[in-house]
């Protein structure tokens, strides 16, 4: 039965004082009426306002009414049944999904449930909670497990219940997500695994990893390593492939030794075209083995354009200039194009002129202008400044620094008071440079380190400062005192870029190195994450609409995502956007919802498993302003097949660790009764309290209204005073 209690800031005595305050006030007011009344009415009267007094007294004290129910909370089990795609392998203890089955028609749940209350939750890469479960529930079509995820949905779920215990019935094979161990353990009970499959080495080939460049350049040779895994087979030969769609690109052949054993398989493609491709790798099939779905893997690289172009414009023939143009052409995926001026103004090679720096991608300045410098080749260069070219700037000894100022407008440093003395200076990186791209070598974790160790470089007298919106890389330092003074300063303003080195001599860092400190290609490395530095733009595009993701698995959501602006690329807010993606013949339009800002959001629950194309349409006040276009798949990750083992010591461990049990498939009848006489495994007592604000309620404001006014209802009915 339900508990009422009455709480009031006033003590007892003063309540009913009020009631007998209450009492008397109306007898005084009543005990003579003008015209007289029948006592009946009279008593009425006074026994409305007395309880209207006492009940307005009673509000001042603040009452609060509280209901207590009281219940029981059975113990809940929660059964966690995994509903991947690993779960329909047969392997040598036969079909995981009918032993699966037969051990959800066991009777231990009903002995379990006799003491509890069992709740079901399939799970993949979601979890979905049953109220009951039957075998047209299982569909094992999951392309992923994650187990961890599954005990924290328990945990997020039954926070507040009586949760005594999990079961979960899985082959063990957690293919995405963290550590269920981790999980397992946050949830503070015990879990009891029960694992389903063989645990030995099955008979399989199978492709377990792809190893290439996620970025590469058209025209250029990409290698892909293909590892290969066997087991179960011996002398039988097999082709690895590389394909893009039905084309094979390289194709070797494998001959299987006996055992289990990984093969790296070296392929490698010319990539064509620029833009995401998706390759697949390929393992031919074999009689017997456990399954063909794991036997081929699929990746995607960004294909950049050809090789970048770059201008190296040279005041004069110095060994910077040299070593430069030679650093730069050791890497493969940059052509050089050389000027290098004459003291006529002229070029030893190739004329420079506005359509030429048109088609380069990035221009390295190397001791230029110099005096004899041809006005018009330094106009030149300042009209591939007004189109966004980026610019890599070098000092050297003979550059003029008064037609210097003319580059201004594109130099991220200025200088003053700069005389024709030099001085020696080393190359300091400060702490928050540590991990620059532009400064890493040879890709060490040793940035620092390895800058201190290069050799002394040369520097002009001058006040050289780096402008306020460009970022010091580099500072100088004489013998061991650092100063202040920039040596490598970079700007990125307005989609502009420039990188400035202020100092000569370069050429030291190649020649003067000591080849065991490892710094002796310092000046490939610098050049070439420079120019990738500068060439790397900002996706400036007013549209853009993009899938979320490359590869979506069936069950995931496909969501698409753009933004709009317009060409001063202010947000567009009132656009409509209609993406249609097609795959073969069938095309889906979907419309995407404003999120305000120019942003723009929707999805598609699920698709069915295949190759899409999208094609994005965007209109304004009823006008065309532009379109995107991508690609994305959905299946064909194959990441349940990758390990077709029960992992019977993942189980173990994650049943120990939580004070549960581990069961072989076969063997799991004490289970009901491992549960049940658990310390905790009993019905708890809940009591739940409902509170009441009187003095707050409207409810308690209309009776006391009510109260006074039938009250002078009555005294006017009677033509009273």
């Amino acid at each position: 039965m339900p508990e009422l209690h009455l709480s009031i800031l006033f003590r007892f005595v003063l309540l009913l004082l009020a009631a007998v305050c209450s009492v008397i006030l109306s007898l005084f007011v009543y005990r003579s009426t003008v015209p007289p009344v029948s006592s009946v009415k009279r008593y009425v009267m006074i026994s409305l306002r007395s309880i209207g007094l006492f009940l307005l007294f009673l509000l001042l004290g603040e009452p609060i009414l509280s209901l207590v129910t009281h219940s029981v909370d059975q113990p809940i089990i929660t059964v966690l049944v995994d509903n991947s795609q690993s779960m329909a392998i047969t392997d040598r203890n036969g079909r995981r999904d009918e032993t699966l089955k037969s051990i959800l028609r066991s009777d231990v749940w009903k002995q379990m449930s006799k003491d509890g209350r069992l709740i079901y939750s399939l799970f993949d890469a979601k979890v979905r909670n049953l109220a009951t479960i039957t075998e047209d529930s299982l569909t094992f079509k999951g392309e992923v497990t994650d187990i961890a995820e599954a005990l924290k949905s328990v945990k997020q779920t039954f926070a507040s219940s009586n949760l005594q215990a999990v079961a979960i019935i899985t082959d063990g094979n957690s293919t995405i997500g963290i550590n269920p161990l981790y999980e397992a353990e946050e949830l503070g009970l015990p879990v009891f695994t029960v694992g389903v499959g063989d645990s030995s080495e099955q008979k399989d080939i199978l492709i377990r990893k792809t190893l290439t460049n996620e970025v590469t350049y058209a025209g250029t040779k990409v290698p892909v390593n293909v590892t290969v895994h066997s087991a179960g087979f011996g002398g039988e030969r097999v082709q690895v492939s590389l394909r893009d769609g039905a084309k094979i690109l390289d194709e070797k052949s494998l001959t299987l030794d006996s055992g289990t054993r990984d093969y790296l398989v070296p392929l490698s493609f010319v990539s064509e075209k620029e833009g995401i491709q998706k390759f697949t790798a390929e393992v031919s099939n074999l009689p017997g083995e456990l399954t063909p779905q794991n036997n081929h893997m699929s990746f995607f690289i960004k294909v950049l354009k050809s090789k970048m172009r770059v201008a190296l414009i040279a005041g004069t023939p110095s060994q910077d200039a040299a070593f430069i143009r030679r650093a730069l052409a050791n890497d493969k995926n940059i052509e050089v194009i050389p000027f290098i001026e004459q003291n006529n103004g002229q070029f030893y090679e190739n004329n420079l002129n506005v359509e030429v720096l048109k088609a380069i991608d990035c221009i390295v300045l190397v001791g230029f202008p110099t005096a004899h410098s041809n006005p018009h080749n330094l106009q030149t260069v300042l009209d591939a400044a007004d189109i966004g070219k980026p610019f890599l700037i070098i000092l050297s000894r003979t550059i003029d620094i008064g037609r210097l100022h003319t580059l201004d407008p594109i130099l991220p440093f200025s200088v003053e008071n700069a005389t024709s003395d030099e001085f020696q200076v080393f190359a300091a990186v400060p702490e928050t440079q540590r991990n620059n791209p532009i400064l890493k070598i040879n890709n060490s974790i040793n940035t620092i380190e390895l800058w201190s160790k290069l050799p002394p470089v040369f520097r002009q007298q001058g006040n050289f400062r780096s402008k306020i919106e460009s970022e010091v890389l580099a500072t100088v330092r004489m013998q061991s005192m650092p100063l202040p003074d920039p040596f490598i300063v970079a700007r990125n303003v307005n989609k502009k870029k420039s990188l400035a080195v202020l100092g000569y001599g370069l050429w030291r860092w190649n020649l003067l190195s000591d080849a065991e400190s490892g710094t002796e290609q310092t000046l490939e490395h610098f050049t070439s994450n420079a120019i990738r530095w500068l060439t790397t733009q900002e996706d400036s595009r007013r549209i853009r609409v993009q899938s979320s993701k490359r590869i979506y698995t069936a069950q995931d959501a496909v969501e698409f995502t753009a933004q709009v602006y317009d060409d001063n690329y202010q947000p567009i807010e009132d656009a409509h956007i209609e993406v249609h993606v097609q795959n073969g013949s069938e095309t889906n339009p979907i419309v995407l919802n404003a999120l305000g800002s120019g942003q723009y959001q929707s999805e598609f629950e699920s698709l069915r498993e295949g190759e899409y194309k999208f094609t994005a349409t965007v209109t304004a006040n009823g006008a065309a302003i532009g379109s995107d276009q991508g690609t994305f798949s959905v299946g064909g990750l194959n990441a349940e097949f990758l390990e077709t083992r029960m992992n019977k010591p993942l189980l173990q461990q994650i049943a120990a660790q939580t004070g549960g049990r581990y069961y072989d498939s076969n063997n799991f009848g004490s289970l009901a009764n491992d549960v049940t006489t658990l310390p905790n495994f009993k019905p708890r007592d809940v009591s739940k309290s409902t509170e009441i604000e009187i003095w707050n309620s409207r409810w308690m404001l209309a009776l006391v209204i009510s109260i006074f006014t039938f009250e002078w209802f009555l005294r006017k009915r009677n033509g009273m005073l």
